[in-house]
């Protein structure tokens, strides 16, 4: 389990190096978001990648025809991957990359579990009333607004593994705990 997440770890690094040095970053970092969301999808796609059946000469000729259009520089990442084979690696290599990407770009995943959807607008200004650090300041925000109907109202946010519970739910919680400790 270790060597498999270094190894997964080391290609989305040598990957996100050569994406620097010899293409767009961004453009790059969009494709891999896509094949990432068409892996997460397609169960017929990754079996591919997984089966011990097609040699590796076949499997290249088969994803020339699908990748080499959508991008070369992927393409030949992906080759490379399955002449040492790891191409049962991936989704978990796209995945890291995309880690380090947002990492390396700045970018906080905020998550916002609400019972309705919020706007923009809100969800921008929760985000600058509990964040008002000077080291967050210069920080760009991917913002999920998760939907959770248990949480009664108010909202609860996460960044990384802190969490900010501003439920209803939570308050009533707290109450309750509050009575059954009292008698």
């Amino acid at each position: 389990m270790f060597l498999k997440r270094r190894i997964t770890k080391h290609y989305a690094m040598v990957l996100f190096e050569s994406s620097m040095k010899t293409h767009n970053m961004d453009s790059i970092y969009q494709k891999i978001k896509k094949i990432s969301f068409l892996l997460s999808k397609n169960v017929e796609l990754n079996k591919f990648f997984h089966s011990s059946l097609l040699n590796s000469e076949r499997k290249i000729q088969i994803l020339e025809k699908i990748f080499y259009s959508f991008d070369i520089f992927i393409f030949h990442f992906i080759k490379i991957l399955i002449i040492r084979n790891r191409e049962y690696l991936i989704k978990k290599i796209f995945l890291e990359y995309q880690k380090i990407y947002k990492e390396k770009k700045g970018l906080l995943k905020c998550i916002i579990t609400s019972f309705f959807p919020l706007s923009i607008d809100i969800q921008k200004m929760i985000i600058h009333k509990i964040i008002s650090s000077e080291k967050s300041k210069n920080k760009k925000y991917q913002i999920i607004n998760k939907i959770d109907k248990s949480l009664i109202g108010g909202f609860l946010f996460r960044i990384g593994y802190k969490e900010w519970d501003l439920s209803v739910k939570n308050q009533l919680l707290s109450i309750q705990n509050i009575f059954k400790n009292s008698i």
